[in-house]
């Protein structure tokens, strides 16, 4: 069986209009109907029969439908990754990330890449923590940088490159603002004002809370940070950020105060898919981060 007769039984086996699937295929109607008589030739039975004039798939020919469709499938999906490969090797990377990472310092890591590696082109995406890993696990980017360690290590290569405490945010004159360290306890007093649960920040603020049986209520649950900085100055609640962020401007409006729990953490963890090819360009970028993170 040749990849093109698999083509013409394919379309055939879905409009069963042996004209129609000819136009679809730019093919004669004669051309296709020899190509599926000498498949059935070769499979030794009927794949198609005509009932009151209609074209219909023998119980034979819906198997090798199943079939055929599955296998068809899995080479488009050879072809994209194939193509992903090429695209790789000709200096291209298609970089997941976590939203905020680029806005922070970590940017400099990839300026002084670029300025290293021109030939090398990233095109980042920057997602939700949850969707940046997802799309290393379904290859949608070769590599990805997440936030804390992935839900299916068994799916995904990390290594951990940068850590930051997770930090209270509140006005200079909030009762708590002249602590220099806080407690989740102590912040539960109060309101919280934090990312939503498609983010790893929510996700360890609320695992810390279960292990104290802390009950937390929540003012905003968000990716706005303008509503997350402006609920914070008009006392609406603790803002929950990430030291990551922490610059001497915020310190002349807000207290930025880091927690006392070790587990409170905003990790940046370099991950890709296990199984998925690594380009030279790929393998270039991961031992850069690496050696610039880990020292």
């Amino acid at each position: 069986m040749e990849l093109r007769q698999m083509i013409y039984f394919k379309e055939l086996s879905e409009q069963l209009n042996l004209p129609s699937a000819a136009r679809t295929l730019y093919i004669t109607p004669q051309a296709l109907s020899k190509s599926m008589r000498n498949l059935a030739r070769e499979l030794n039975t009927e794949i198609f029969f005509r009932e009151q004039g209609k074209l219909q798939l023998t119980t034979f020919g819906k198997v090798l439908y199943q079939e055929v469709s599955v296998l068809l499938t899995e080479m488009t999906k050879m072809e994209e990754r194939l193509k992903n490969v090429a695209s790789q090797e000709n200096g291209k990377l298609r970089i997941s990330c976590s939203h905020g990472i680029l806005q922070g310092s970590f940017q400099r890591h990839f300026d002084l890449f670029k300025k290293q590696h021109p030939e090398i082109e990233l095109e980042f995406i920057e997602l939700p923590d949850f969707f940046a890993e997802q799309y290393i696990e379904q290859e949608e980017c070769d590599l990805g940088l997440s936030i804390n360690w992935p839900q299916h290590p068994e799916l995904l290569e990390s290594s951990l490159l940068e850590s930051y405490q997770l930090c209270a945010v509140v006005p200079l004159d909030h009762p708590l603002a002249q602590h220099s360290t806080l407690t989740l306890k102590e912040c539960s007093l109060y309101p919280l004002i934090t990312k939503n649960r498609i983010f790893k920040i929510f996700e360890t603020v609320d695992e810390c809370a279960k292990k104290q049986n802390l009950h937390l209520t929540y003012a905003l649950q968000s990716p706005n940070e303008v509503a997350w900085k402006q609920m914070v100055q008009d006392h609406q609640g603790v803002g929950i950020g990430t030291m990551y962020y922490h610059h001497p401007k915020i310190e002349e409006e807000l207290a930025v105060i880091p927690f006392e729990e070790t587990e409170l953490t905003w990790n940046i963890v370099l991950i890709r898919r296990k199984d998925h090819y690594l380009s030279s360009s790929a393998r270039s970028l991961t031992e850069f981060l690496i050696q610039q993170c880990i020292r």
